[in-house]
């Protein structure tokens, strides 16, 4: 999904002077460093603000600064029920690598469904499995069940969980993937593909459109498919004849020969 700048309606006045037009280049430089205490989600709205006007120093250093601000703060964000759409992806991207974020941003309600399918495709376990546990988000976006099925990292229970579910509601484009979980050919993203997809998240820039990840290479298949024989078999060799040669019929007896007498 895109990251369009805030609004100054959203940002408020008090935001607006951190970090709109008239604020000068040591003040934002203040802010993109969350050194400038705000309550709420303002650190948070502020981070996204200067990531997402890409103006160089400042979105840079506000995109580390996102990515190294501790759990209390993050929390506090999630706290704000009208936090942006956007505003959240960015923190899913930044925050990746922490399980109890994300497992608490997957239950927000603004939410964008590209974000939920991010984290299901990307993100720790425990992120996984609030996911699967958010049934009417599963039930309308199809995409976020088979981007769980592609993450190497998903709980095999959870996953089958959440497939099944879908299943019994006739979401539709489950079958194949059912039949693979059935037939325990789950279709995971290679080792290095994972990582790369995590790293294009967490390397991301603003102005991009970022919902779909890099490409991945064709997916290997599970079982091997060897090709029919165009000529019969060759029979097996049998085990070689031994040439050692036979004993004489003197020697094949087991009574020693008699004894010559002299007289």
């Amino acid at each position: 999904m895109l990251h369009p700048p805030l609004s100054d309606a959203r940002l408020g006045a008090r935001l607006h002077k951190l970090v709109g037009p008239g604020a000068g280049p040591a003040q934002r430089e203040l802010a993109a460093r969350a050194l400038i205490p705000a309550p709420g989600s303002d650190t948070w709205l502020t981070l996204y603000q200067l990531w997402a006007l890409g103006h160089p120093p400042h979105a840079e250093l506000a995109g580390r600064t996102a990515a190294e601000l501790p759990g209390p703060t993050i929390f506090a964000a999630l706290a704000d029920p009208l936090l942006p759409a956007s505003a959240l992806d960015f923190m899913a991207r930044r925050r990746l690598g922490h399980a109890d974020e994300l497992a608490v941003l997957v239950r927000h309600p603004q939410v964008h469904a590209d974000t939920l399918a991010l984290v299901a495709r990307c993100g720790p376990p425990r992120a996984c499995e609030a996911i699967a546990l958010a049934h009417p988000r599963l039930l309308a976006a199809p995409a976020i069940l088979a981007a769980l099925a592609r993450n190497p990292r998903c709980p095999s229970a959870a996953l089958h969980a959440a497939v099944e579910l879908g299943a019994r509601e006739r979401v539709p484009g489950l079958r194949g993937l059912l039949r693979a979980l059935l037939s325990g050919h789950v279709p995971h993203d290679r080792s290095d593909d994972h990582a790369a997809r995590q790293l294009a998240a967490l390397r991301s820039r603003a102005g991009e459109d970022l919902a779909s990840a890099p490409r991945c290479r064709p997916t290997r298949p599970t079982t091997t498919i060897y090709p029919r024989r165009s000529s019969p078999r060759p029979p097996r060799p049998l085990s070689p004849v031994s040439t050692r040669p036979a004993r004489p019929a003197s020697l094949a007896s087991s009574t020693p020969p008699p004894r010559c007498r002299w007289r």
